[in-house]
Formats: structure tokens, sequence, C-alpha cells
């Protein structure tokens, strides 16, 4: 039986749009297969990110080395923690690279997160 390539790197890239991200904003980004399982997370302020610009790539810490079947249809958690009121407006894209050196991606556009709507999820492909 053929080993599956697992996941060994998790980049992530921000694009801020008309609304910027303060700097104590607390972003959590969660990485679950398909099972549930963590893969990958980054926990961490990140700085300020200005309107029409470009953060990242952050690396996302590999909590589980899962494999990229596992991976495929699993998700991508961007959760905001701001310390008072905002509402930050962005697009992201994560990629998933493996032993092998096959790359599995998630990323969307017009993402808005504020005081009230703190997470988005989205999918694997």
């Amino acid at each position: 039986m053929t080993q599956q390539p697992v996941l060994i790197i998790s980049q992530l890239s921000f694009h801020t749009n008309a609304a910027a991200k303060n700097n104590d904003t607390h972003v959590t980004v969660t990485v679950r297969a398909n099972n549930g399982i963590i893969a990958a997370r980054i926990d961490n302020d990140l700085g300020q990110f200005s309107e029409n610009s470009d953060s990242g790539p952050y690396n996302l810490e590999i909590i589980n080395q899962v494999s990229k079947n596992e991976l495929t249809g699993g998700n991508t958690a961007i959760r905001i923690d701001p310390s008072g009121q905002e509402s930050w407006q962005f697009n992201f894209f994560l990629d998933l690279i493996f032993t092998d050196g096959s790359h599995l991606s998630c990323e969307a556009n017009n993402i808005e997160l504020d005081q009230k709507r703190q997470q988005s999820t989205f999918g694997i492909s």
C-alpha cells in the first residue's frame, strides 16, 4: 500500500480591502481535516493590516500531520476577537503543502468579520 502524503507546510496570506484590521484584533485560523482533527493553526494579533494592503504569508503551526485525503473536504475557520468595534474586510489564500510536493488550497474574497460576526468557515479543495 502506498503511503499517503502528509501535511508539512501551511501558509496563509491576506489582502485587506476597504476596512482595515486594528493592530490589537486577535486572529485565529484553524485548519481541520474532514474528520474534525485540527491539522494546523495560528493564534496571534498579527499587527495592523492597512486598507488595500497585502499581509503574509504566515506559517501556521502544524498540530497534526494529517494526510492529503483527510484534508480534502476539510475546512478552514477564520475568527477575529476585536478589542472594541471593528469591521475587517479581506480576502485570504491558504496553501497546504504535502510531503510529495502536492498542494491543496482554501481561499475566499470579500469576507467581512466584525464584533458581531466574528467567524466564518470555508471548505478546502
